[in-house]
């Protein structure tokens, strides 16, 4: 019995740890769409919002000041935007951050959203396309709001 006390409370830490970092996801049809890459619709701009790490607790994220959604560990999020200048905002535990760009028609941008281990602030910033499309063929696309 006193074995299988640290192991069990062992596997109730990191059955916690993944649960932390688990969202919603969106149905297979809708992540293929965005995996796709297409041009936004015309008059607007395309951002994808990914989290490309591999331990990391749940991070919300707002356009705005509206929430369009959650990331958890390797995920991503796609979301259109009127041409013009946009603060983007991550949250988590007892941590937030901004980035502002500004957004032309057309145009499709990726922002890099994450809190790795031991860091006490959730980063968000932009990224070239390049990294961007490779972190989300490599995740999952999160349900939005």
């Amino acid at each position: 019995m006193i074995r299988t006390v640290p192991l069990l409370l062992a596997l109730s830490l990191a059955l916690a740890a993944c649960q932390s970092s688990s969202v919603p996801m969106a149905p297979p049809d809708i992540d293929a769409a965005g995996r796709q890459f297409a041009p936004p619709p015309p008059g607007m701009a395309a951002v994808y919002f990914f989290n490309p790490a591999s331990e990391s607790p749940v991070l919300n994220v707002r356009a705005n000041g509206r929430e369009i959604g959650r990331l958890g560990t390797q995920t991503w999020m796609r979301a259109e935007f009127a041409p013009g200048t946009h603060t983007f905002h991550c949250w988590g535990p007892r941590t937030t951050n901004a980035v502002t760009i500004a957004v032309s028609p057309g145009e499709v941008r990726f922002i890099d959203v994450q809190m790795l281990p031991g860091q006490f602030v959730c980063t968000i910033r932009e990224t070239d396309p390049g990294t961007g499309r490779a972190a989300v063929q490599a995740g999952g696309r999160a349900m939005q709001y």
